[in-house]
């Protein structure tokens, strides 16, 4: 089940059942979502903790703002009047907590820093899990107002039985923030030699999705419309190194997580990760990581 705040969870901070929310999700299994907020406050005061998250709410005002306020980690942050249209960022590591002295309607978009990390991964681009916006400032962003205007048929039902067209919103809304505000390179190329974007995104799609049972590289290619010596030069040309490896260390990933749990035995930790027994995981591991697995568990329980 898809988690992160939106929906319900959103709409317990403005005394709001179940406000009208998309949802979509990564290839990676990450939420992307918008909720959409009309609140008419009967009295001017604090609204209730979001909660402590690692991702991002990025408020698109449908109505201009002017008394308000906004906390952070505690204490309260320089802030200024919203203007209908305008988007403010808002780091959900930090605990916002708003004050507000009049009606809100906006449009929420919830983005959790794994989905942006997991979109420069899948670009082949150096890590992007985090938006660089000062806080409590508004942003005249007409690329995500736009997109905030073409779900609104989506939230009010009158566009019903569409979860593509909302998938798509929802990935070009993630596919924005990470370059405009995550220092995300535009890539308006593909590299010479190398994948499509859509290609490298499917292929790691694909392996994801087998990284226990492993996928042969005719299937790869297959879905990349490539021969198979083709598509792993392209891969190698667009990622730095070959399928097989590139599968390996996501291996490793999927190891590591599985580590911290204690109760866990190493070899059913090299199962689960992909590996055909504890000696595999345990020479794959220490190839790559220079100690073995059960050093690196101790070093992490330390």
């Amino acid at each position: 089940m898809l988690q992160g705040i939106f929906g319900e969870r959103l709409g317990r901070s403005f005394d709001l059942g179940d406000p009208p929310t998309v949802l979509s999700s990564t290839s990676g299994g990450q939420a992307l979502a918008a909720t959409e907020i009309r609140f008419d406050p009967s009295a001017e005061g604090f609204r209730a903790p979001l909660g402590n998250d690692d991702g991002y709410l990025v408020g698109l005002q449908f109505r201009a703002l002017r008394r308000h306020e906004l906390w952070l980690d505690g204490a309260p942050v320089p802030v200024q009047p919203f203007e209908r249209g305008c988007s403010c960022i808002y780091d959900l590591k930090r605990d916002p907590v708003a004050w507000l002295g009049e009606p809100v309607h906006s449009l929420n978009f919830y983005v959790p820093c794994q989905a942006l990390a997991e979109l420069a991964d899948e670009l082949g681009q150096s890590a992007c899990n985090e938006l660089r916006q000062e806080p409590g400032r508004f942003v005249d962003d007409r690329v995500i107002d736009c997109l905030g205007q073409c779900l609104l048929p989506a939230l009010h039902g009158t566009q019903r039985g569409n979860q593509l067209f909302v998938d798509y919103v929802l990935l070009a809304v993630r596919h924005h923030l990470a370059s405009s505000y995550g220092g995300m390179r535009t890539v308006s190329q593909t590299i010479q030699g190398g994948l499509a974007a859509w290609q490298q995104r499917k292929a790691k799609e694909l392996m994801r999705a087998n990284l226990v049972s492993g996928i042969a590289l005719e299937e790869l290619a297959q879905a990349c419309r490539l021969s198979t010596s083709a598509f792993v030069r392209a891969f190698r040309k667009s990622v730095g190194m070959p399928p097989h490896q590139w599968l390996l260390q996501r291996r490793i990933d999927r190891a590591m997580e599985l580590m911290r749990d204690r109760s866990l035995q190493l070899a059913d930790v090299a199962l689960s990760s992909g590996f055909a027994d504890q000696s595999h995981f345990t020479r794959s591991f220490g190839r790559r990581v220079g100690r073995s697995p059960g050093a690196w568990r101790r070093d992490c329980a330390a």
